[in-house]
């Protein structure tokens, strides 16, 4: 009897355990905290001491480094995970403000089934040059896929141009300790930024600054924006393992004056990749032992167990049951042939 609860219990949690408990576990966490980082060492970027004085100009061969640290914050609950992002982007040759090159938190709420962005609350984003939260609704996905990532294009968010573009599915040759991932591809060619997001996307300096005249005539100048960024996910989890993001961002006007104000090829340092892999190859199998594997050895655990349960339930029965047979009173029929027999009647004279 006990074998047979057992089993049952076991075949329960089987069919359970991919159907109730494991639907509630395919979901982004409710607490997340990560830290990556992103690093450059051949960029171009405006020289903050020549501007300080008056001149808009490009310095060439700076390292930079871009750290990006995620962590959840209410309002989190079942349905929804809160992220607020703190990016800033420094050049390592340089310490103290002289070296920041931007800084901004952006703050969005993701469905935690499907890691899409709610309109509430509404998304926001505050840059350190400003210090003013706007309100920043946006679509498509930003700190991590779906789960269940599949080989076709998905929205993609940029936060640096506020905008979402499709990254297409490239190829899924790469594999990192152990893990293969799954490579998509963004694109957004040139865009003006002020049209999009007002003259915080421009710099004003007098005509001899930027070198067109010389005069003190003041001359805006407009921030133009483009991006190839190629992003490698683990499927199962989707999970953004890598990324690689070659941008340019150039203030200039529509006759084509432009000065580069940053171009950088960014990409995830050697120890955030190793870490992101060994954290996607973790929760994968998380995934997989609550999903198929665990559930598998539990209902085949299960069903053994019911069947000797049921094999020795059904000895015992045989069992009573000859015991029984033995004890009982003959029958007359069966009397009656044994006083018949030889053995069994009365004795006979010699």
């Amino acid at each position: 009897m006990g074998l047979v609860f057992f089993g049952a219990l076991l075949v329960t949690c089987a069919i359970l355990l991919p159907t109730v408990i494991v639907p509630k576990a395919k979901q982004l966490p409710a607490h997340v905290s990560q830290s990556v980082t992103l690093t450059a060492q051949d960029a171009t970027v405006l020289d903050n001491e020549l501007l300080a004085s008056g001149a808009v100009k490009a310095e060439s061969n700076v390292p930079l480094q871009v750290d990006v640290k995620v962590q959840s914050s209410p309002p989190t609950n079942d349905e929804t995970v809160t992220l607020v992002a703190a990016v800033r982007t420094t050049r390592t040759d340089q310490s103290g403000p002289d070296g920041t090159i931007s800084g901004y938190v952006d703050r969005v709420s993701l469905d935690r089934k499907s890691a899409a962005p709610q309109s509430n609350p509404v998304p926001l984003t505050i840059h350190e040059s400003s210090g003013v939260a706007e309100e920043t609704p946006r679509t498509g996905f930003q700190y991590n896929f779906p789960l269940g990532v599949g080989r076709h294009e998905y929205p993609v968010y940029d936060s640096e141009a506020q905008l979402t573009a499709p990254a297409e599915y490239v190829d899924d040759d790469r594999v990192v300790e152990g893990v293969q991932l799954l490579h998509f591809q963004q694109r957004i060619d040139e865009i003006n930024l002020q049209e999009r997001l007002g003259d915080v996307a421009s710099l004003e300096m007098p005509s001899r600054a930027w070198g067109t005249e010389n005069t003190n005539t003041p001359v805006r100048m407009s921030l133009y924006y483009s991006v190839i960024r190629d992003l490698w996910v683990e499927p199962d989890t989707g999970m953004i393992v890598d990324q690689r993001q070659n941008l340019h961002r150039q203030l200039g006007n529509s006759e084509g004056f432009r000065v580069t104000s940053l171009q950088a090829d960014l990409h995830f340092s050697d120890a955030t990749v190793t870490k992101n892999a060994k954290e996607a190859a973790r929760n994968k199998r998380l995934l997989f032992w609550g999903s198929i594997g665990a559930p598998g050895a539990l209902g085949v655990v299960g069903v053994v167990m019911l069947g000797a349960g049921a094999y020795l339930g059904s000895r015992g029965r045989r069992s009573r049951e000859k015991t029984d047979d033995s004890d009982q009173e003959p029958s007359a029929d069966a009397k009656s042939k044994w006083n018949a027999s030889s053995l069994g009647g009365p004795p006979t004279r010699t």
